[in-house]
């Protein structure tokens, strides 16, 4: 009988560790990723109505540099401070391949650069100008014209 109750505990104990092991496989890296683009989503279409403020990358005014590197910053992710500088990250794909949470970085003039953040449908939240607020807007033609980069770091995290 001892050996039973003994062999049962066995059973027990390596049936939990299983279930343990088999938990820890399910969280793999993308689900990570994706989690961290949700969140970083939520938290851009959350401050839509902040107003412009140049040079701003607080809670109570933004320009559009200092938006992304607030979101970005959010969650612990160093980012360059102006557009110019979030426009050289490396980390590059096409707009068909951009994913929510990902950097659009716009040349707007010769020497005068813009971002925003991608959420989803051909629509991202920036902060535009001087007599604006964050908002959300559509992938238009306007700013088809002008798009330079998408910047997607997210992956390499």
């Amino acid at each position: 009988m001892y050996y039973i109750k003994h062999d049962k505990l066995k059973i027990s104990i390596v049936f939990i560790l299983l279930l343990l092991l088999n938990y820890c496989s399910f969280r793999s890296e993308p689900e990570k990723v994706w989690n961290i683009r949700s969140k970083i989503v939520t938290l851009t279409e959350s401050l839509k109505g902040i107003p412009y403020r140049y040079g701003g990358f607080e809670i109570d005014g933004f320009d559009c540099s200092g938006f992304v590197y607030y979101i970005y910053d959010s969650f612990g992710i160093n980012i360059p401070r102006t557009a110019k500088k979030q426009g050289k990250i490396k980390a590059r794909v096409r707009f068909k391949s951009a994913k929510p949470g990902d950097i659009l970085v716009f040349k707007i003039k010769r020497n005068r650069w813009h971002t925003g953040i991608y959420v989803n449908d051909k629509f991202f939240v920036h902060s535009p100008n001087g007599r604006g607020f964050v908002r959300r807007e559509g992938y238009s033609k306007f700013w088809k014209k002008k798009l330079k980069y998408v910047i997607s770091i997210l992956d390499d995290i």
